[in-house]
């Protein structure tokens, strides 16, 4: 059987977290959908310049109120709320909000600036519960926080869809299911080179896919928020040929 020939090498940047939790996971499936594509993946803060950086497209934070540029599609949103591990929750017996007051709360601080819903300022002060004085962790990353929750630390604020496989194996746990979440005001987008090669129109069209098919599909899902207001657009579960035939015009 002769060997397909290889179309291309992409260089994708992604935020450490995002590349862990949720992109890695699913690059085994895009090499089955187009093996002939070599990806190479780095991690990237803030919006990376491609050209200086030598990649070929980035994952990147976007402010859900803001308009999109013609050389992106949105991806995901998130939804960020407690979680630990079954263990920490059986031992400290946590049933309510309430209870947080005498647990170990794990933070991330992060050098970027986050929304307020990432961090457990805005969480104690809404839910009215007295910050704990001597029971924090803070790590630099986020991928180190959720770590350190499946081991049984403490409680950590998760972000979905990132650790939506962790809940789904029963490593992390959402002790208040449902009671407490929130949703912050920005995506993850993918922006690209223009034109797009063949390559990266293969890897946009399988993130597309993937995204569109997630709870938190950022809706309408694949499309710059320019053309929303005059495309029929599809959200969780649409017309995905649609919404690649829209991507592909930037």
């Amino acid at each position: 059987m002769r060997a397909r020939r290889r179309v291309g090498v992409l260089a994708i940047g992604a935020p450490a977290s995002f590349a862990a939790w949720w992109l890695v996971p699913r690059l085994g499936r895009f090499a089955m959908r187009a093996p002939e594509v070599e990806v190479r993946l780095a991690t990237v803060d803030d919006d990376p310049d491609l050209e200086r950086l030598g990649l070929d497209a980035a994952i990147v934070l976007r402010d859900a109120r803001q308009t999109a540029r013609d050389d992106e599609i949105w991806l995901l949103s998130e939804r960020v709320m407690p979680v630990c591990s079954p263990g920490f929750a059986q031992d400290r017996r946590l049933k309510t909000p309430a209870d947080l007051s005498a647990c170990r709360l794990i933070e991330c601080e992060g050098s970027a600036p986050q929304p307020p819903e990432f961090g457990w300022g805005h969480w104690l002060s809404r839910l009215g519960i007295p910050e704990p004085t001597a029971r924090w962790s803070r790590f630099g990353d986020a991928s180190l926080a959720i770590t350190a929750a499946i081991d049984g630390l403490g409680v950590a604020l998760g972000r979905s869809p990132m650790i939506d496989a962790e809940l789904a194996a029963g490593r992390l746990i959402k002790p208040f299911p449902d009671r407490i979440s929130a949703t912050p005001r920005q995506v993850y987008a993918l922006k690209w080179r223009r034109p797009p090669s063949q390559s990266m129109a293969a890897f946009r069209d399988f993130l597309l896919d993937e995204a569109c098919g997630c709870e938190l599909a950022a809706g309408p899902c694949g499309l710059p928020r320019s053309d929303q207001d005059t495309q029929t657009t599809a959200t969780l579960g649409g017309d995905r040929m649609a919404l690649r035939a829209l991507s592909s015009r930037a």
